[in-house]
């Protein structure tokens, strides 16, 4: 099989530029809290970019949870904070609809739609692998690590843009990727911050701990992350 085309973007500004196949990554900690949720049952996400837009679009769907952040903090009117340590120990989440905003990663999949990107898939390093065989029949691959609020490289996510173009181009991931990850700016930043679980630095580095992917697909004027 002919190795894909990987084109590697970061930010913001780099899923505003994303074509074709497009996996955005925010593994601190968007996108590793959806793969939580989905595990845990939920039926399906719906991305907002806004704090405002999600509380319309969760006041719109009956029995929906709202979920996320700003400044890494949850607002306090949303029942899950962009946690997957809340997440886990969360209950009454089988079947229900759960509305995220986030600083980057909801952003970050929300501007490669906009920008004619398809299909578009939301990832981590617990869905890496699957992330992986999910765009491998493509020809062409954009990854897009998108970084702390959307403006500031961050390792992590750069990092697991890394091993995903590894798998895709049959190399040997780096034995060492975890233990860059642990020494870096993001994982002090989760283990540091008060109101940031000390648990979720665990979670986010159980690397393809999943074995499905989450595609981003727009439905009746909505975004939707479902398992894939």
């Amino acid at each position: 099989m002919t190795r894909p085309t990987i084109i590697r973007r970061s930010l913001l500004a780099g899923a505003q530029q994303a074509t074709g196949a497009t996996v955005v990554i925010d593994t601190f900690r968007a996108f590793t809290t959806a793969a939580y949720l989905l595990e845990r049952g939920v039926r399906r996400i719906i991305l907002e970019e806004t704090l405002d837009g999600a509380r319309r679009r969760a006041s719109a769907v009956p029995g929906s949870i709202l979920c996320g952040e700003e400044g890494g903090r949850r607002p306090d009117d949303f029942a899950l904070g962009n946690s997957p340590a809340e997440v886990i120990t969360h209950a009454d989440l089988e079947t229900r609809t759960v509305v995220m905003r986030t600083s980057s990663g909801t952003r970050g999949v929300l501007a490669a739609l906009r920008a004619g990107a398809a299909p578009v898939y939301a990832a981590s390093l617990v869905v890496a692998g699957a992330t992986a065989d999910a765009v491998r029949r493509y020809s062409a691959i954009t990854i897009v690590a998108s970084g702390l609020g959307g403006t500031t490289v961050a390792d992590e996510d750069e990092e697991t843009a890394n091993l995903i173009e590894e798998l895709l181009t049959d190399r040997t991931p780096d034995p060492d990727r975890r233990r860059r990850i642990l020494e870096g700016a993001g994982a002090r930043r989760l283990t540091t911050t008060p109101w940031i679980d000390p648990a979720d630095l665990a979670l986010c580095l159980d690397i393809s701990r999943f074995g499905f992917a989450l595609e981003a697909t727009p439905n009746d004027g909505a975004v939707t992350l479902t398992r894939s």
